[in-house]
């Protein structure tokens, strides 16, 4: 086991925190490394500057495009919505 395992609280406890992209294609998941300063393509609600993405924070990229999981989430590239593809308008 490791130490992570050992501070983790039960399994049973823990609310369902999955992310699906219902628009999958160009969009990876992607985690900041590189140390540089690099900033979220969305302001959040009320202000007036973008944010910075912490080395070791997940983020979505597509392209140049970045955002932060909160962000996605706001943009509507990322839900919680296990049944997302049972909720999608019909394209004819």
């Amino acid at each position: 086991m490791t130490s992570f395992e050992h501070s983790s609280p039960d399994p049973v406890d823990l609310p369902d925190c999955r992310l699906y992209v219902p628009e999958p294609t160009g969009w990876k998941a992607q985690i900041l490394t590189s140390g540089e300063k690099v900033y979220c393509f969305a302001k959040n609600p009320g202000e007036d500057y973008y944010h910075l993405i912490l080395d070791g924070e997940v983020f979505m990229q597509k392209g140049n495009e970045i955002f932060c999981l909160r962000c996605a989430l706001r943009q509507n590239i990322l839900t919680r919505d296990r049944l997302f593809w049972q909720h999608r308008v019909k394209k004819n």
